[in-house]
């Protein structure tokens, strides 16, 4: 989804993406618990999607949106959007256009373009946002907690269990330390492929 919105906003006029990247960067700056109510009021069983799509007599409506993984699922996707497309958009804004025109005057078709020349060119920084969305989501409470059901418990959720309601304090710190490894495993990995994509670029610029 981000790469599809951050490449959509890239070929908008320079006003036009500056107003579209305000309206995918503004709602971040929203409390993620406001958020995360109003996703709850919109997927409920009276909720926006669920009245629209029994409006429209879809088969099975309404659908149980909440309280499951498809709920958290599509809580956190919104929640982690805005630094997918933030990071996205700065990397594809920075392609040189000329090598795909180039790629085009040769013969390439819009597929070839794209799988040969863009993808490779943006891949550093596909990779680096995904890592980051993923770092973010490993250690994320509130949406999950709210959205997600007894099966969707999350390590964050878990911790917290252990500690407010079974008083595990040791189980909780291990817990806490194999997220921390984990975060700090990927952020090295982001810092590695941000090196390989910085080089990259220096190559192609050469």
């Amino acid at each position: 989804f981000g790469f599809v919105l951050a490449q959509a906003i890239t070929r908008l006029k320079p006003m036009l993406a500056g107003l579209a990247m305000l309206v995918v960067v503004v709602p971040h700056f929203v409390s993620a618990l406001v958020r995360t109510y109003g996703w709850i009021i919109m997927l409920g069983d009276k909720g926006l999607v669920n009245e629209t799509l029994t409006a429209m007599s879809m088969p099975g409506a309404p659908f149980q949106l909440l309280y499951n993984e498809l709920g958290v699922v599509i809580g956190t996707t919104s929640m982690m959007l805005p630094y997918t497309v933030l990071l996205l958009y700065g990397v594809m804004r920075g392609v040189d256009r000329r090598l795909l025109a180039a790629a085009a005057s040769m013969g390439a078709g819009r597929v070839t373009i794209f799988r040969r020349v863009y993808l490779p060119l943006v891949a550093p920084g596909l990779a680096s946002a995904g890592l980051l969305s993923f770092i973010l989501s490993l250690g994320y409470y509130i949406t999950p907690a709210l959205m997600g059901g007894p099966n969707q418990t999350m390590i964050a959720t878990l911790i917290n269990q252990q500690v407010t309601k079974e008083n595990q304090w040791n189980g909780a710190a291990a817990q806490g330390v194999i997220l921390l490894v984990l975060t700090l495993a990927g952020l090295l990995l982001v810092k590695v492929v941000s090196s390989l994509g910085a080089s990259r670029r220096r190559r192609n610029g050469s």
